[in-house]
């Protein structure tokens, strides 16, 4: 459960970081219904970030002590 919590993590970072960087380039480039699509991948992003977080602090530590 701690390698699924590492890996829900990673993934929420990387939703959350295409989300930002590629919403606000879309804005720039007056895309705006990319913009808003990219953009919504952002709280997705942080969601994941939040339960793989949750994930791998509540299965304790690797060595099960």
């Amino acid at each position: 459960m701690r390698r699924v919590g590492r890996y829900t993590v990673y993934a929420g970072v990387l939703l959350a970081a295409v989300g930002l960087i590629g919403g606000f380039s879309a804005m720039f480039r007056d895309a705006d219904s990319l913009a808003v699509n990219l953009l919504t991948l952002v709280p997705l992003g942080f969601v994941l970030l939040l339960a793989g977080t949750v994930m791998s602090q509540l299965s304790g530590p690797p060595d099960g002590q």
